[in-house]
């Protein structure tokens, strides 16, 4: 990682002492400068001489900072603390007083050239994603100690694009998101086998994305299964999903959302041929939330509390998935929403 000419002797010289350094900026939050206009000339910009992690208000990292990131103070706090903006991420957060101190304000170029410091782009990407198995989100893509956030199975990530990892591998470059509303909570690097993406439908008949206006759902059954959904031919959000079991596979095809059932009981009696209940394979279900029929014979989208086998098979058909993703999947689509599922 570059650090733009800036020598750490460069930036002993700067602060005088980097322990007197990070008094002063301490002393920032009562001296008015604290709620000072960010965007004016005498804004405070510091640097971080200590690899560190940017934290969210609740405490919780959201992003690796480089030593000798530049940062612009926002407003000093009362707990060792310096509110900041981050122009190498364009993120604001908190980091530690302890591992600052003081540097000139940067000109545009300097800002562009942090902006564009980082391991070599591969391609872009921008796409909804899952964890498969658990995995370590890092400040850089390579194995080492620079873990930022352990995220798990089925957890909800963004793709922004692909990198080359110090170890010549591919990585992601990734959103961690919160797994209630899906927005942003933290960026770091996840090694691209720990990831499952949407994949083309691969049909001769089926038309491109960009072809496909409104919304829909694709339900990738290739394990771990993958259930997607796309607005106007762009993915929007994405979850593993359990899938059909050999004796009772997900049926292939483009389906439609046929009727909703908000709060559904389940039994083996009606599918056909019927199972008793209480004979093997039998099965009685209540309280299957936000359930989306998409075909005849009862095969839906919803809710599944009795398993978590999250993207592979053990249902008799459906495609089940967790409590959140079967909410969102439920305000998002309605009654004639297409079901595109594939192998």
């Amino acid at each position: 990682m570059s650090n733009h000419g800036l020598t750490r002797r460069d930036f002993i010289r700067l602060t005088g002492a980097l322990t007197g350094a990070a008094g002063t900026i301490v002393g920032l939050a009562t001296a008015g400068v604290a709620h000072a206009d960010p965007q004016s000339a005498d804004a405070t910009w510091i640097a971080n001489h200590l690899e560190t992690r940017l934290l969210g208000a609740d405490g919780l990292p959201i992003v690796g900072l480089p030593r000798w990131s530049r940062m612009r103070v926002l407003r000093g706090l009362p707990n060792g603390m310096i509110d900041v903006w981050v122009p190498r991420f364009n993120l604001t957060g908190l980091v530690a007083v302890s591992t600052i101190g003081p540097v000139p304000a940067p000109d545009q170029d300097e800002l562009e050239a942090e902006r564009q410091d980082g391991p070599p782009f591969m391609g872009g990407i921008g796409m909804p994603g899952r964890i498969v198995g658990g995995a370590n989100l890092r400040t850089w893509p390579v194995v080492g100690n620079n873990l930022l956030r352990t995220v798990g199975h089925n957890a909800p990530v963004r793709i922004l694009d692909s990198v080359e990892g110090d170890d010549g591998e591919e990585w992601y470059r990734a959103n961690g998101l919160d797994t209630r509303t899906y927005q942003p909570v933290t960026l770091g690097y996840i090694h691209h086998s720990l990831v499952r993406l949407p994949r083309l439908r691969y049909t001769s008949t089926s038309p491109d994305r960009g072809d496909t206006p409104g919304r829909h759902f694709e339900a990738d059954l290739r394990e771990p299964a993958l259930i997607t959904a796309f607005e106007d031919g762009t993915p929007v959000w994405s979850t593993l999903t359990l899938k059909g079991t050999v004796s009772h596979r997900t049926p292939s095809g483009v389906h439609h959302i046929l009727w909703r059932v908000p709060n559904e009981t389940m039994t083996s009696e009606r599918v056909y041929p019927p199972i008793p209940r209480d004979a093997p394979g039998g099965y009685y279900l209540t309280n299957v939330l936000w359930t989306q029929y998409f075909t005849s014979d009862g095969a839906s989208i919803h809710y599944n509390y009795w398993s978590s086998n999250w993207g592979y098979a053990g249902s008799h058909g459906c495609l089940g998935i967790a409590y959140n993703e079967a909410r969102f999947a439920w305000d998002w689509a309605d009654v004639g929403t297409p079901v595109y599922v594939f192998t």
